[in-house]
């Protein structure tokens, strides 16, 4: 069995892909000849034309994986129940919080764009957990990850609004996609909220050590400084991942450390790129 990535929303469109549109904002499409997922919606723009430009019928869409409740994650559910409603939404229980970015010139609401009881109108089945969910023999979400390593933390500008009060945001609800393939794990990350290396953890544990075949997404390092950047790479070389796919809110400065800790085997994460793996169901 081989299962398709498919890049379906990115800050920046692969070259030479005429027609499709890049945005800030998340969508991966995995196909196998069973299960559909879609691994975030992105900002809502780019998700529908690009699939349609590409070919992509989103109504066979089964399951959709958040990986956590902000507007560039989840901002296309909106024109995707609009095609398609019939599918399981797997995501956090704090997926649906009132999320805020506080910075020096004001407060701005980034959170879900759609709200729970939308969703549940238009038929979309909910499944809200905080512990890892099995989609399929090959995939499964990590679920909620622990904070273990000392330099992965909150931005201080996120917050959430609860009771009235704004109160700072752990994002509980970040969580990744963990695919299982011949060549080892691949893993789709959000935004890496929670730390690219506390989540690289939590899928050691999950995977039982299996190794790294790739990673897609973002790795939320655009405002990391120069030492956290090294401890970064440094600790990624124990997971000796094959391919690093990096985009979104990685970075500039972090995508050119990670190519020099890791010549060879770093790409940018762009709307129109395409893998296969296979899996053999060993």
């Amino acid at each position: 069995m081989k299962f398709r990535i498919t890049i379906l929303s990115e800050n920046t469109v692969s070259p030479g892909r005429k027609g499709l549109i890049g945005e800030h904002g998340l969508s991966i499409l995995v196909e196998s000849a069973d299960q559909t997922i879609l691994f975030d919606t992105g900002q809502g723009g780019a998700l529908v034309p690009n699939a349609r430009e590409m070919g992509i019928d989103l109504t066979v869409v089964d399951t959709v994986v958040l990986s956590h409740g902000h507007y560039d994650h989840a901002g296309g559910l909106r024109s995707l129940v609009e095609v398609n409603s019939r599918f399981t939404l797997i995501a956090h229980p704090d997926v649906f919080n009132d999320k805020i970015a506080r910075r020096d010139d004001g407060q701005y609401p980034i959170g879900m764009p759609v709200g729970r009881d939308f969703l549940e109108q238009a038929g979309v089945c909910l499944k809200l957990q905080k512990t890892p969910v099995t989609i399929c023999r090959w995939a499964t979400t990590t679920g909620e990850i622990p904070m273990e390593t000392d330099f992965e933390a909150m931005e201080p500008y996120f917050f959430q609004r609860r009771g009235g009060r704004m109160v700072p945001d752990p994002l509980a609800d970040d969580q990744s996609l963990v695919l299982r393939s011949d060549e080892g794990v691949v893993v789709l990350l959000g935004c890496s909220h929670r730390g690219v290396i506390n989540t690289l953890k939590t899928v050691a544990k999950l995977s039982e050590g299996e190794p790294v075949a790739a990673i897609f997404g973002g790795l939320h390092l655009e405002s990391a400084s120069d030492e956290k950047l090294a401890r970064i790479c440094r600790y990624l070389k124990d997971f000796n991942i094959g391919a690093i796919n990096a985009g979104h809110c990685t970075g500039m400065r972090a995508f050119l450390a990670l190519s020099n800790a890791f010549p060879g085997r770093v790409f940018l994460n762009a709307v129109g790129r395409t893998a296969t793996f296979r899996f053999s169901g060993h």
